[in-house]
């Protein structure tokens, strides 16, 4: 099942619903609900830009503003926990900038295959220990987010190769990171997780050039398993993209993201636009 592409709109007792992903959607979203009466926008772009909307006298913007909104994204996917452990510097969830600072285990969640917390294994082995059997229910699973292959241990492993035709992605978010990932990498494939159920996130455009991109991007396609490069867009972004002049101060340009992009997804020297 596929998700949903870019912000949601939906109608509730003749008011309009919006939930906005990406804060590059911001402005197309701004002048859609201009033509409304009554408008709720939500979502992780408005958490992370909250006062973007605070000049539009129709809008009502942030916090929870629909429970199910996540299935409205995607039918299959749920939520155990909110929040995250990590304090990235590239990321705003365990900031607290776009959920509560820290962990947070959800008492019960939707029986669903698609995992779409920020950082699962991060939860108390009483708490995985109920995700994992809820999963084995299932026919299939799928971790959406990059696990963390500093938390990731023999039991995670063990737990995770039960799991019937289960989808893994790993992240590696820097080189400093590779000796852990390795690791996480050898527990899965000796628990018997095959290469075919692994694929792994790759941070590209954040704190190193382009050279140091390819390579890390290589190192896990070495493996045996495919490369997901990610590129790295602030978190204020207006623009979908956009290399930004720390980046091209790294190496960047706009032809060596579509270059890395294009290569790593579809395998070809250069990505259309």
């Amino acid at each position: 099942m596929s998700w949903h592409k870019g912000s949601l709109y939906w109608a509730d007792d003749g008011e309009l619903f919006v939930s906005v992903p990406f804060t590059w959607e911001l402005p197309k979203v701004r002048k859609v609900i201009g033509f409304y009466e009554r408008v709720h926008v939500g979502g992780p772009a408005v958490d992370l830009m909250p006062h973007y909307f605070y000049d539009c006298d129709n809008v009502e913007s942030g916090g929870t503003i629909y429970p199910t909104v996540l299935q409205r994204m995607n039918p299959l996917a749920t939520r155990t926990t909110t929040g995250c452990p990590n304090h990235c510097q590239f990321c705003g969830i365990g900031r607290g900038l776009i959920e509560p600072g820290g962990l947070i285990e959800l008492e019960d969640w939707p029986d669903l295959p698609i995992i779409a917390d920020n950082n699962p294994l991060s939860a108390s082995v009483a708490h995985t220990d109920k995700v994992f059997d809820r999963l084995e229910q299932w026919p299939w699973s799928d971790w959406e987010q990059g696990i963390d292959c500093m938390t990731l241990n023999e039991y995670h492993a063990e737990r995770l190769a039960r799991l019937p035709n289960t989808m893994i992605r790993l992240a590696l978010d820097n080189p400093k990171k590779i000796e852990h990932w390795g690791r996480a990498f050898e527990l899965l494939r000796t628990a018997g997780i095959p290469k075919k159920s692994l694929r792994s996130y790759a941070l590209v455009g954040f704190d190193s050039d382009p050279s140091e991109a390819w390579d890390r991007c290589k190192w896990i396609e070495s493996h045996g398993i495919k490369a997901l490069p990610m590129w790295f867009t602030e978190l204020d972004a207006l623009e979908r993209n956009k290399v930004t002049d720390k980046q091209k101060a790294l190496g960047w340009n706009d032809y060596e993201r579509r270059r890395i992009m294009g290569w790593f997804y579809k395998h070809r020297e250069t990505a259309r636009k």
